[in-house]
């Protein structure tokens, strides 16, 4: 017995030595990870996938394109092939389709697809448009999209051959849900909610579209804390005991004011990051503001929100792609 410890001992001293040894024999040079140096200019974008229950969902990915007309390639290009590096997102362009042309005038993108693009399945084709839209207007200054088919423009979707209202904003919605008691006072609301599947946390935007003449964000707040949407695995993840006391804009701030209930840990005074980005997206989709600020009553300034809140965190889907270009 103690002549097997020894010998394990021994065996144990003598391998600790040879990686020693190994660590301070090989060049430093030969272990170090590889840096692709092109690779660090990437900047994160977004685009618009579908899901696996049919949902269009922003997914974020860093890329380095050179100029805005190869960003917009870029990002069509993904709409087509979709991403290598995961299974539970979707392309929603035709693979086969072609970008004849793109051009760009001050806010205005005009894209002239091939004729492939007509092929979208007849349950796809509005979330096609949709997608397109709200992937392009995610480029700083971008905001209207006009599409044309083999140099005209696509004035019907393909198969409903319902018309396409020009220029297309992101006012057209998106994963619209229709909830009208009659067709007059319209309004349009897009809330974000989380979706979590596979272990990988993404945000859908929900277009609600209802004869609800209420503040949007009041709609926002309510929608978020309503269980209903849990039924279709969308979670808007706030207690639904929150309740937003006030709420001021001013200079493109607006401030929020809520119970204590937008804490998740009311001891601690502390709001998760996942809190702050349904809030925060569902704002920036309908108010003309740079900045959010999360009050209660009895504290101030808890947080501040930009324009721009995704930020990297685990879970979250981001890649870092290298999309080959159609000739």
């Amino acid at each position: 017995m103690i002549k097997k410890y020894l010998i394990n001992k021994i065996s144990v001293t003598t391998m600790c030595i040879l990686l020693l040894a190994m660590f301070y024999l090989i060049p430093t040079s030969n272990i170090q990870p590889q840096i692709d140096k092109e690779n660090l200019n990437a900047k994160e974008k977004v685009v618009y996938l579908l899901d696996n229950d049919s949902y269009i969902s922003k997914v974020k990915y860093f890329f380095d394109d050179k100029t805005l007309e190869e960003e917009i390639k870029n990002r069509l290009e993904i709409l087509k092939n979709g991403l290598e590096t995961i299974d539970i997102f979707y392309p929603l362009i035709p693979v086969n389709t072609k970008m004849n042309s793109i051009k760009v005038e001050k806010n205005s993108v005009y894209i002239d697809f091939s004729k492939e693009i007509l092929n979208v399945d007849e349950y796809l084709e509005e979330s096609m448009i949709e997608a397109i839209v709200y992937t392009l207007s995610e480029i700083n200054g971008i905001e209207k999209i006009y599409i044309k088919v083999e140099g005209k423009e696509l004035k019907q979707l393909p198969n409903s051959r319902k018309n396409i209202p020009y220029p297309l904003t992101r006012s057209i919605g998106i994963n619209k849900n229709y909830n009208l008691d009659n067709l007059k006072d319209i309004e349009k609301t897009t809330v974000v909610f989380s979706k979590k599947q596979d272990n990988i946390q993404y945000y859908v935007p929900i277009t609600m579209i209802n004869n609800n003449s209420d503040d949007k964000i009041k709609i926002i707040i309510e929608e978020l804390k309503s269980s209903i949407h849990s039924q279709n695995e969308l979670n808007g993840l706030i207690n639904d005991k929150l309740i937003l006391e006030e709420y001021t804009i001013e200079d493109k701030t607006m401030r929020l004011v809520f119970n204590e209930y937008i804490f998740e840990n009311i001891e601690q005074n502390f709001i998760s990051e996942e809190v702050k980005n349904v809030i925060s997206e569902s704002i920036f989709e309908n108010y003309d503001i740079n900045e959010i600020v999360l009050d209660t009553k009895n504290q101030k300034n808890i947080t501040k929100i930009k324009e721009t809140p995704w930020k990297y965190k685990k879970n979250i889907v981001y890649f870092y792609l290298s999309v080959e270009m159609t000739p």
